[in-house]
């Protein structure tokens, strides 16, 4: 009776040289897995002493009130919001008064604290409650009803931050 080891070098026609090839490339795979084992030992310890991340801390947290931040962080809140204002807010809901007690929209509206702040307020509901993933689909129609529409009521109103203030005339502080 032979051995497997015999019937392997003989029926194949396995040398000892293709043994010894043979060996070798196992030995090399071994290595292999022990170098992934280790690896993700590492990982593993390395997860396991990790902090638990809290749910607020994500990529997507949520922005402060302009009002309530630093300096630095309120001159990059205000170059966004009056790119959004200026892009989306007056070219689609914005106009220039329509001659009935309504003031016209402020050609430099980023100079009165109040049209800011109501702004930017305006634009973080926007990024809530426009995301219909978040919202639902009627997330959108509450924006527009719950906000944009008094916002731009109050700053378009006889006693609001632009009532001064003039499409033809431009900015005049009240």
């Amino acid at each position: 009776m032979t051995s497997t080891d015999d019937r392997i070098a003989t029926e194949g026609g396995l040398t000892q040289d293709g043994l010894f090839e043979r060996v070798a490339h196992l030995q090399n795979a071994m290595h292999r897995l022990g170098a992934d084992v280790i690896r993700l030992q590492t990982q593993l310890t390395e997860l396991a002493a990790a902090p638990e991340p809290q749910p607020e801390q994500d990529a997507a947290q949520a922005t402060p009130f302009i009002f309530n931040m630093s300096r630095e962080a309120y001159k990059g809140e205000l170059a966004d919001l009056v790119t959004w204002v200026n892009e989306f807010i007056v070219p689609v809901y914005a106009d220039s008064g329509d001659g009935a007690g309504r003031a016209a929209w402020c050609p430099v509206w980023w100079e009165h604290h109040e049209a800011v702040g109501r702004l930017h307020a305006l634009r973080l509901a926007y990024q809530e409650l426009c995301d219909t993933r978040v919202s639902g689909p009627s997330g959108p129609a509450v924006w527009h009803r719950e906000h944009l529409d008094p916002v731009l009521q109050r700053l378009c109103s006889p006693e609001g931050p632009f009532a001064a203030c003039s499409a033809t005339t431009g900015h005049r502080r009240s």
